[in-house]
Order: structure tokens, then C-alpha cells, then sequence
């Protein structure tokens, strides 16, 4: 049934997300989220932490919003020796909107995804998104402005029905087709970019892989849905014409289609972009020497490798389809072509022993023209395959206990000090290393070096390496006790 076009509202999208380690994360889901709202012809505002200028509470008084848009992006850092919540700070934000606002308050984001029941409850807030939310938040603002449909025809909405209860209706996440194009600010862009920040951009969404810690194929369904390579080209000038020399491929893996890469790769060749990108790979076997290359051409400068572990049993027990071999591979094929290339190690999954770790640092220093990032423990989320190991064994948990205070899996023995310990060895012991977030001090000298060369854009590993090598005071020590990383006679 044809129904009217909603009546414009005042809508003021909130990002209150300040934690900024290794660089604050520009809000890339409000940016779709507003460009969703004005195809309504809605006036919309985003309220940022970053830059810093007017209060939250200055911009409710002036904008006059008839709602307002909460975003939360992470459910906390992730750093399971220097654990911090983010829920807390959610309700510090809705306490703060309540005491100077009546309007409904709508809160979405990958982060209330992953808890959307538990953390609706906590906040009080009147309506809720689980999943994509540009379609359901035009659905929902049409609704309240009079449009004539149901709130429990929203699918992904939640809210409370006449009686008070929580009413969550179902989502359709991994259905709609991709084709969304983001909003952007260009003051905010900058804004972020001099603090270090690659902007994001999606390419696809959606996840067919099984990594057994990862919340991707909840949130956004697990068959992968691509963006059309001219689009992206497209997006990909628009932010080169806005100053803008850096930007991440922020899709969970790039490469889950090398046809998508090419096609997307040859988009910006074609248009002519000139911008340097960065991106997510899985090592596949995929990954060629051309590939490469041709990626190197249309402005491919680092890559974040989803490694995981240099240990095969260890990568079995992650959920990972490759082996050691093509890790160092396409590490060694990224070296040789001078790509920046960075690969995340997670310590103390399932699976791992202290001769897996061992393997895994040892490895590490097979591959010296790579970057190492170290976290500690995996952080476990409800509906992963992580969950349901970890619950197995623990019937009377719900979600809820794993929301105010994160919880990570250690395979045991192992425990947080132990490993923080030795990896902190590793460290200190070599350039090309890094455990969990930075020390204060390393943030402060990060900020000063940005501040001299603001206006650049450049990669943050750019600082970190270099940084690292300062602080060790080597060029390339080699990590680590072992001296037979393959363990061969």
C-alpha cells in the first residue's frame, strides 16, 4: 500500500565512542546511517567526540532534535590485561540526554548488536536496532511521524509494547542487497584523518568464514554481498577530492572474492584515483604475486593480515582454512613487493599451549619485513562457535555475564600474566612487535609526531615501526628464545 512521505524530523546522530587506541575510529556507521535519514529528506546532525568543540549537551539545546541516534560501534577494547567496558559510558551518555531531552532515543551500532537484549535493558533507551539499520531506522522514524506502519512489521526494531515488555522483532540481516553510500562530512573527515584515523570504507558485506571468536556473520549475515567496483571508485574519489591520502578497506576480510578484488582494483585504475588504502586479507592461497601487484597499482599500501597464529594446530582449533606455509608466503610476497604488512596474533585460544606460542613467536622471525600485533585471550560473544565451547561446560551463563565485565577464553594452563610477560619480552626485544595498546608515553610521542605532520594522512604503522625501533634500540633483533622456529632436525 502506497503511504504519504514521512514528515521531516530533526534528527542528531551521536557518536560517543572517545576511546582512541591506536587512533580514534571515525564513525562510519552514522555516515550511513545519515545518508539513509536524508534520502527523507530529514535534517540530520552528527554530535562527535571527535573534533572536540561543543558539548552534547550544547548541541541537543541548539539542534532542537525530535530524535536522537545512538551509536555503539564496540562493546570494549578487547584487551583482556587491560580490560574496559564501554556499556558504562553508554549509559553516561543516555543519563546525559534524558536529563535535557524528552525525544526518543534510538540506539544501534555493531556493538549493541552483539547484546542487544542485555544491553536495551541496561539502557533504558525507547527503541533499538539489531543488525544493518538504514533501512529500519527510515521504517521507524516514518512509523512515529504518522506513515501508517506498525512498529512490529520493523524488522530488526526493538521497543516495548503497551504492556511494557521488551518486543524485539526479526531481523534480515545478510538479505538486502549492498549498495548504500555514506555521508560525509568533510570537516569531520579531516578531523579524524589528523588524528591519525583511516577513514573507512565497505566494499562488501558479510562473512562466509568460520572464524570461531568472530561476530561477523551475526551481525551482518554470512554470505558476502559486494558493492558494485564503479561505486566504490566512485566513493573512493569523493574522499581523495576532500583531502583525504589514507583510507581502510574496513570490510571483515577483502579478499573473499579475488574477482571482487580485481573488479574493484581495476574500478580505481580506470577512474584514475589517486589515494593510497589499506585492507583486511586472509592469507589464502588466492593471494598472488599479480594480485598483488595489481592492487599495489591502484593504491594498495598496507596490509592487516587476520593470521591469527603461526601454529597449524592452533589455526585448526581458530576455525581458519590455511596453514603456516601460505602465511609466510603471502608475507614474504608482500615483502618483496614493499608492502607494509602487519599480521594480528592471538595468544591463548583454543587450542594453544605454551609450545604453540613458542612456535608462534619463533616463526615471527621468519618473516622480519612483517609487523606483529599481539592480543591476549579471545573475547567471547554470544552465538559464536567460541560461545558454544565455552558454554558447554557452563549451562547456567547467559549473555548478560559476559556484557559489564569482559570475559575472554585462555586455554588453560595459560593465564593473562603469563602470557603478557613473555610477549612484553618479545617486545622489548625486537622492532617489529607490538602487545595490546601502547603505554601513555609511546601515545604522547604518536600525537606529536602527527601534529608535525599533520595534513599527511600517513599509516599509523609508519610511526609504530619506526617508534618500536626507538624504544628497542635495534634494528632487527630477532624475538625470542627458540632458534629452530619449524622445529626441524
Amino acid at each position: 500500500m502506497k503511504t504519504d512521505p514521512p514528515l521531516p524530523a530533526r534528527i542528531l546522530l551521536v557518536n560517543f565512542n572517545a576511546y582512541d587506541q591506536p587512533y580514534p575510529v571515525y564513525p562510519l556507521g552514522l555516515a550511513y546511517i545519515e545518508a539513509a535519514l536524508r534520502l527523507d529528506g530529514h535534517v540530520t546532525e552528527i554530535w562527535d567526540v571527535v573534533p572536540p568543540g561543543e558539548s552534547l549537551e550544547q548541541a541537543v539545546v541548539r539542534f532542537q532534535p525530535d530524535f536522537i541516534g545512538l551509536s555503539m560501534r564496540n562493546i570494549d577494547n578487547a584487551q583482556s590485561h587491560n580490560p574496559r567496558s564501554f556499556t558504562l559510558d553508554l549509559l553516561d551518555c543516555v543519563a546525559r540526554l534524558r536529563a535535557i531531552s524528552t525525544v526518543p532515543l534510538i540506539l544501534g551500532g555493531s556493538g549493541f548488536s552483539i547484546f542487544p537484549e542485555e544491553i536495551f535493558g541496561h539502557s533504558g533507551v525507547d527503541f533499538g536496532i539489531v543488525g544493518e539499520g538504514e533501512t529500519a531506522i527510515r521504517r521507524l522514524v516514518r512509523a512515529l511521524r504518522g506513515g501508517g506502519e506498525a512498529l512490529g512489521e520493523i524488522a530488526g526494531l526493538m521497543f516495548r509494547g503497551a504492556d511494557g515488555a521488551v518486543v524485539k522483532v526479526a531481523g534480515l540481516n545478510g538479505v538486502a542487497a549492498f549498495s548504500e553510500i555514506p555521508h560525509h562530512d568533510p570537516v569531520r573527515l579531516l578531523a579524524y584523518a589528523n588524528e591519525g584515523s583511516p577513514i573507512g570504507l565497505q566494499t562488501q558485506r558479510g562473512c562466509p568464514l568460520n572464524c570461531c571468536y568472530c561476530t561477523y556473520p551475526l551481525i551482518e549475515g554470512k554470505r558476502s554481498r559486494f558493492r558494485p567496483a564503479g561505486e566504490v571508485a566512485k566513493e573512493l574519489a569523493r574522499l581523495a577530492e576532500a583531502g583525504l591520502r589514507q583510507v581502510f578497506f574496513v570490510d571483515s576480510v577483502f579478499n573473499t572474492n579475488n574477482n571482487h578484488v580485481v573488479e574493484v582494483c581495476e574500478a580505481i585504475l580506470r577512474a584514475d584515483v589517486k589515494i593510497n588504502w589499506e585492507c583486511f586479507l586472509r592469507p589464502s592461497n588466492g593471494i598472488t604475486r599479480e594480485l598483488l601487484e595489481l592492487m599495489q597499482r591502484a593504491g594498495l599500501n598496507h596490509i592487516e593480515f587476520g593470521s591469527d597464529s603461526l601454529s597449524d594446530p592452533v589455526l585448526r582449533h581458530y576455525g581458519k582454512s590455511f596453514q603456516f606455509e601460505e602465511i609466510r608466503r603471502v608475507s614474504e610476497l608482500a615483502g618483496d613487493l614493499k608492502i607494509r604488512h602487519t599480521h594480528f596474533i592471538i595468544f591463548g585460544g583454543p587450542g594453544e599451549t605454551p609450545e604453540t606460542m613458542e612456535e608462534s613467536i619463533a616463526r615471527s622471525a621468519t618473516l622480519p619485513k612483517a609487523m606483529f600485533f599481539a592480543t591476549i585471550g579471545m573475547r567471547v560473544y554470544p552465538g559464536t562457535p567460541l560461545w558454544q565451547i565455552v558454554t558447554s561446560n557452563r549451562p547456567a551463563e547467559v549473555a548478560g555475564d559476559y556484557l559489564l565485565e569482559p570475559r575472554f577464553y585462555l586455554e588453560p594452563p595459560m593465564d593473562v600474566a603469563g602470557l603478557h610477560a613473555r610477549l612484553m619480552e618479545v617486545q622489548q626485544s625486537t622492532s617489529n612487535w607490538m602487545v595490546g595498546d601502547p603505554p601513555q608515553a609511546f601515545v604522547e610521542t604518536l600525537a606529536k609526531l602527527r601534529r608535525r605532520r599533520q595534513g599527511r594522512n600517513d599509516n599509523m604503522w609508519d610511526y609504530v615501526e619506526l617508534m618500536q625501533r626507538l624504544a628497542s634500540g635495534r634494528q632487527g633483533a630477532i624475538p625470542g628464545r627458540a632458534t629452530n622456529p619449524d622445529n626441524k632436525p
